[in-house]
């Protein structure tokens, strides 16, 4: 073997050095940035617009612990804009395709804009845009599938056709969706909530006053339950959520909701 074909051996196995160290130091560079695995929150946004820089304000502050992946409707792109959200949250683009395995890898699922369109679609089913498959496969899936109602303002709607749309919530409510306003967001998502299947109950009883001992979220079928019992009020501890159904339902049904002091 002459010098030159040596020279043309050594360059090669150089090269191929090199590009490995490159390769390499550019994975370690990744891990520096991204010391640990996050967890996705997948974000769909809908055509609400009602305190959206409340809403968009929370979830910059999840930014850091959790990979955001966001999908926008029709209606979003048109009254809200991809680059309006950018502005203020960092987010992966969720095309449709890829949405059923977001959904498989997801924590949670919010909808930060819920529309009344989108609850009544899904309150019955209906599976025929990103945002209503988006909320029948995070159900399906056992999923947090959170969605903020600033955008449904019942109360300033004629009663008759408040009380549908609320009859519509209550719905999207009992099949699993967490119900919240934009201010309650954070909160909602910081909590960290026991599984489902825990034996022991949250709830115990005090005379004629329903005493919950979780600062879990309560819903509009705790209420209904609390009903059912004849308990005229229920004491929560401090920064519990209740849902927007659940007060509702709990003027409805004349019962008194209080907090502890702390």
């Amino acid at each position: 073997m002459n010098r030159e074909e040596l020279k043309h051996i050594i360059d090669a196995v150089t090269r191929e050095v090199l590009k490995r160290l490159d390769g390499e130091m550019k994975v370690q560079e990744e891990n520096r940035e991204n010391p640990k695995h996050k967890d996705k929150l997948i974000l769909v946004f809908t055509g609400g617009t009602e305190n959206l820089d409340g809403v968009l304000a929370g979830l910059k502050g999840f930014s850091r612990d959790y990979a955001l992946l966001a999908a926008f409707t029709p209606a979003a792109e048109k009254v809200i804009g991809r680059e309006r959200v950018r502005e203020t949250i960092e987010f992966e683009e969720l095309p449709a395709d890829k949405l059923h395995y977001a959904i498989y890898e997801a924590k949670a699922i919010i909808f930060p804009t819920l529309t009344q369109n989108t609850a009544a679609k899904a309150a019955v089913g209906i599976r025929d845009s990103v945002a209503t498959e988006a909320m029948a496969c995070g159900l399906l899936l056992k999923k947090e599938v959170i969605a903020v109602t600033d955008s449904i303002n019942t109360l300033a709607m004629p009663p008759a056709y408040g009380r549908m749309v609320n009859e519509i919530l209550r719905r999207i409510e009992q099949l699993g969706v967490k119900l919240c306003k934009a201010k309650e967001l954070t909160y909602l998502l910081a909590h960290d909530r026991k599984a489902s299947g825990e034996s022991e109950s949250p709830i115990a009883a005090d005379g004629k006053t329903l005493v919950i001992q979780e600062r879990a979220p309560v819903t509009a079928d705790v209420i209904l339950q609390a009903a059912q019992a004849g308990y005229g009020s229920i004491a929560l501890i401090p920064n519990t959520i209740v849902t927007p159904m659940a007060r509702d339902i709990a003027k409805d049904k004349n019962i008194i909701i209080e907090w502890a002091v702390k």
